[in-house]
C-alpha cells in the first residue's frame, strides 16, 4: 500500500522527482564517464609500458662502452641496463621524411610492440621493424623495402613488421605541437644490421631500477660513469610520457570537479521537495500513526523516495557513462596519441560515488521527515501552525517604506523560505560556473591561437632542413626563398637547485618570430646572455639577472649564462639566444629550419618537410579538439542544469505560494502581476548566483589550464561578450521558465487554495 502511495506521489510531483533523477544521473554519468575515459587511458598506458618494459631512466651521451654499461649495472638499485644506438636518418620517400633508427643490443628494455608481421629477431641482419603510424601514412607494408640515408651511406632493409613503441605514445617529430606521421617516423633494427657490421659507439643507455628516489639514483649513476654522459632523463620527464600524463591529469580534473555541482543540486532538490511533500501530507502521516503504523515504518516509506530515485539515476549513470562518454573523446585523441588499445576502464570508485549519492539523498530525506514524525498523532492531524516571523533590520528602516509591493513581498518570501532561496542561488551559481568555464576555455584557446600564430609567428612557411644538408644547399635555399635560419633543439637547464628539460631556440637575425613580455609588448632578443621564458623562470625559481647553467642535448658541455631577458611563450618553455652568442659559448650553429614569408611548395634539396602557417593552425585546432568537446558538453550540461533547477524551483515556489497567490488574486491582482512577482524573485536569485558563479568559473578554467603540463603557459581569457552571453542564457532561461507558469496562475482554483488550510 505504501509503495503504491509512493508511486502516486511521484506521479503527482513528477517534475521535482524527475529533476532529482536527472541531477543524480548527470553527476554519476559525468563522473563515471570521464573517469572511465581517463582511467582507461591510464591503464592502457601502464599496461603498454609494462609490456614493453619502458626504461625508468634514459642516459644520452657521446658513447657508452661495455665497461660503462657494466658500471651502471653494478650500481645499487639498478636492475637492468641495455645499450642502444639512436641515429636520425632520412627515408628515401617523397619529401625525404625524417626517420629515427634504433639499433638495439637486446630489445629487452623499451622493447618494440609488434602490431603486424614477424617477431623481432636479433640475428636478422636484413630486416627492419617500422612505426605503424608512419607506415600507414606512407602506405608501406610488411614484405616491402625501406631505404634510409645516414651520413652518406644508404641502409636498405626489408620490412619485417609494423610496430609501436612506448617512447612514442606522443611525438610531434620536431618543434611543433602536433604529430605529423607523414614526415616523421622511427624504426628498430638489430645491432647486427648496421651496414658496416661494425657498430659505432652506442649513444644511449636504457636503465631499469627499483629506486624511487631519483636524485639518489642519479648521484649513483653519475658517480659510476664519472659524469660521462650528457642527459639523465627519467621516465616521468620523457616528452611522450609527460605530455600524455598531463592530458590524463587534465581529464581527471574535469571529471572530479564538474559532477560536484550536479551532486549538490540533487541534494538540495531532494531536501526541498521532500520537505514540501511531508509538510503537505502531515494529515496523512497523522492518520497513518492513528491507524497504528509505527514511526519507523512511516520513516522508511518516506526516505525510500530519495533512495530509489537517486539509486536509479546513479545506476543509469554508472551503466551509460563509461559506455558512451569515453568514445566521444577517443577519435580525436587517437589522432595524436598512439596506444595499442583504446578501452574505457571501470573502477570501484564509480560504485562508491553512486552509493554515496544514494546514501546522502536518503539522509537528506530523513532530515526533511524527522521533525514531523516526532510529533504525536493528535498534533500531526492538526494543520501546521503558520511560521512566526519577525521584522528584519531592513524592514525597520525608513528605506523599507520606499520599496514597492513587489520588492517587499519577494524579500519576505525569501526570508520565510531560506532553503529554497539558497537552492535557487546555488543552482544558478553552478550553471554560471559551468558556462563561464566553458566560454573561458573557448576564449583562452582562441586567444592562445591568436597570440601564437598571428603575433609570435609571422612567417608563412617553415621548411625543416635535412641533417645531411650542407652549408651550400642551405644558403642557396635561404637566398632563393628570402628566408631566415633558425636552430631548434632541446636543452637541460639548472637553476636554484632545480633541473628541467626545455627547448633551445637560436636566431640568426630572425625577424619572422617575435617575442613578447607578460603584457604582450614586443621585446628584442639580447645580443649577450639568454632570454628565458617566464614559466621556466618560475619553475626554476630564477629571475632577470640570475645565472643559469645549461647544455644542449647530445653535448656534455655545460655552460653558465646570465638571464638578460624574460619572455612569455604559450606553447614552448626554454631559452632563446642569438647565433653570435651561441658561437661565443663555443657551440656550432646548426640550422634546423628555414622561415620565409613566402608560400613555399614543391620539392627542395636538403628539405625534409614544409609546413605552412595554415597547416600549423589546423594542427592546433585538431590538438584542442578533445578540450573543445568538453566545452560543448559543459555548455549542454549547464543549460540542462539551469532548466531543471529553475523550473523545479518555479514549480516549488508556485506550490508553496499557492494560497498567497489565491489571496492576492481575490484582492484584485491580475495574472500578469502575479507572474511578475515570481519573475522578480527568479531574477534576484539569478543575479546573485551569476555574480558568485563568475569567480568559480574562472577558477575552474585556471585548474584546467594549470594541469596542461609544464610545456604550456595558458593565461586565462574571458571576453566580455561571452560573459554577457552566459548572463543572457541564465536570464533567458529564468524568463522562459517563468512563462511556463502563466497557465497555472490563470487556472488557479482560488476557493480550493483558500479552503485547503482549514
Amino acid at each position: 500500500m505504501l509503495f503504491r502511495k509512493m508511486l502516486r506521489d511521484m506521479s503527482r510531483h513528477k517534475t521535482q522527482f524527475l529533476s532529482i533523477f536527472i541531477m543524480a544521473f548527470l553527476a554519476v554519468y559525468i563522473y563515471s564517464g570521464v573517469g572511465g575515459e581517463w582511467l582507461g587511458l591510464r591503464k592502457s598506458a601502464d599496461n603498454y609500458y609494462d609490456k614493453t618494459n619502458l626504461a625508468d631512466v634514459f642516459l644520452y651521451g657521446s658513447g657508452f662502452s661495455e665497461e660503462d654499461s657494466e658500471a651502471v649495472r653494478n650500481t645499487d638499485h639498478v636492475t637492468a641496463v641495455e645499450r642502444r644506438l639512436e641515429i636520425d636518418a632520412s627515408a628515401k620517400l617523397d619529401g625525404t621524411p625524417n626517420i629515427t633508427l634504433f639499433f638495439v643490443e637486446k630489445n629487452e628494455i623499451s622493447s618494440l610492440y609488434l602490431v603486424e608481421g614477424k617477431n623481432f629477431d636479433l640475428n636478422d641482419t636484413e630486416g627492419i621493424w617500422i612505426d605503424k603510424r608512419f607506415a600507414d601514412a606512407r602506405e608501406l607494408s610488411v614484405g616491402g623495402t625501406m631505404e634510409a640515408v645516414y651520413n652518406g651511406f644508404t641502409i636498405e632493409k626489408e620490412i619485417r613488421g609494423l610496430i609501436y613503441s612506448g617512447e612514442y605514445v606522443f611525438d610531434s617529430g620536431g618543434s611543433e605541437m602536433t604529430p605529423d606521421f607523414y614526415t616523421h617516423g622511427y624504426a628498430v633494427l638489430s645491432y647486427k644490421a648496421f651496414p658496416s657490421y661494425d657498430l659505432p659507439v652506442y649513444n644511449t643507455l636504457l636503465v631499469t631500477a627499483d629506486e624511487s628516489d631519483i636524485t639518489r639514483l642519479e648521484e649513483s649513476i653519475d658517480h659510476a660513469l664519472s659524469g660521462g654522459y650528457s642527459v639523465f632523463l627519467t621516465q616521468e620527464n620523457h616528452a611522450s610520457v609527460n605530455t600524455f600524463n598531463s592530458e590524463i591529469l587534465q581529464h581527471k580534473m574535469m571529471g572530479d570537479i564538474f559532477p560536484v555541482v550536479f551532486f549538490l543540486i540533487a541534494l538540495l532538490t531532494m531536501l526541498t521537495t521532500m520537505t514540501r511533500i511531508v509538510t503537505n501530507q502531515r494529515t496523512q502521516i497523522g492518520t497513518l500513526k492513528a491507524l497504528g503504523f509505527k514511526k519507523g515504518k512511516i520513516m522508511r516509506h518516506y526516505i525510500s523516495y530519495g533512495f530509489w530515485l537517486s539509486l536509479a539515476g546513479a545506476l543509469l549513470g554508472i551503466i551509460t557513462g563509461p559506455l558512451t562518454l569515453p568514445h566521444l573523446f577517443y577519435p580525436s585523441m587517437s589522432s595524436f596519441y598512439t596506444l595499442p588499445e583504446w578501452t574505457p576502464a571501470f573502477d570501484i570508485s564509480f560504485i562508491l560515488a553512486a552509493a554515496i549519492l544514494a546514501a546522502t539523498c536518503t539522509f537528506v530525506t530523513y532530515l526533511a521527515c524527522r521533525k514531523l514524525l516526532r510529533d504525536m498523532p493528535a498534533i500531526t492531524l492538526r494543520p501546521k501552525a503558520p511560521k512566526v516571523t519577525t521584522h528584519s533590520a531592513l524592514e525597520k528602516t525608513r528605506l523599507w517604506s520606499r520599496f514597492g509591493f513587489n520588492t517587499q513581498w519577494n524579500f519576505r518570501d525569501a526570508r520565510r523560505n531560506k532553503i529554497r532561496s539558497i537552492m535557487a542561488i546555488i543552482g544558478v551559481f553552478g550553471c554560471t560556473a559551468l558556462l563561464v568555464c566553458a566560454f573561458g576555455m573557448n576564449d583562452t584557446m582562441g586567444d592562445l591561437k591568436e597570440w601564437q600564430y598571428n603575433i609570435l609567428y609571422q612567417f608563412e612557411s617553415k621548411l625543416s632542413i635535412e641533417d645531411t644538408a650542407d652549408a651550400e644547399q642551405i644558403n642557396k635555399l635561404t637566398d632563393e626563398l628570402n628566408g631566415e635560419l633558425l636552430m631548434e633543439g632541446a636543452v637541460e637547464i639548472k637553476g636554484s637547485g632545480e633541473k628541467k628539460t626545455g627547448t633551445l631556440t637560436v636566431s640568426d637575425n630572425v625577424t619572422l618570430i617575435k617575442f613578447t613580455d607578460d603584457n604582450r609588448n614586443f621585446i628584442e632578443l639580447p645580443e649577450d646572455g639568454v632570454m628565458l621564458t617566464s614559466k621556466m623562470a618560475e619553475i626554476l625559481d630564477v629571475s632577470l639577472g640570475d645565472e643559469i647553467r645549461w647544455h644542449i642535448y647530445g653535448n656534455e658541455e655545460w655552460v653558465s649564462t646570465t638571464i638578460t631577458a624574460i619572455n612569455r611563450d604559450p606553447t614552448s618553455q626554454g631559452i632563446t639566444l642569438t647565433k653570435n652568442y651561441l658561437e661565443e659559448l663555443g657551440f656550432d650553429f646548426t640550422p634546423t629550419s628555414i622561415l620565409t614569408s613566402e608560400m613555399a611548395s614543391g620539392k627542395y634539396d636538403g628539405v625534409t618537410s614544409i609546413l605552412s602557417i595554415s597547416e600549423i593552425v589546423t594542427g592546433w585546432d585538431d590538438f584542442t579538439e578533445a578540450m573543445m568537446l568538453m566545452v560543448y558538453i559543459l555548455i549542454a550540461a549547464a543549460t540542462i542544469l539551469s532548466v531543471v533547477v529553475l523550473y523545479n524551483l518555479g514549480l516549488l515556489s508556485f506550490t508553496e505560494m499557492e494560497r498567497e497567490m489565491a489571496t492576492l488574486k481575490v484582492m484584485g491582482l491580475k495574472s500578469g502581476k502575479l507572474r511578475s512577482l515570481l519573475l522578480t524573485q527568479n531574477i534576484w536569485f539569478s543575479i546573485i548566483g551569476f555574480v558568485l558563479g563568475i569567480p568559480a568559473g574562472i577558477w575552474l578554467v585556471d585548474i584546467i589550464c594549470s594541469s596542461s603540463g609544464e610545456s604550456y603557459d595558458f593565461p586565462i581569457k574571458l571576453h566580455l561578450l561571452n560573459l554577457l552571453m552566459s548572463f543572457c542564457i541564465t536570464f533567458g532561461l529564468s524568463v522562459f521558465v517563468n512563462l511556463l507558469f502563466s497557465r497555472k496562475i490563470k487556472r488557479l482554483n482560488m476557493v480550493e487554495a483558500l479552503k485547503d488550510a482549514e
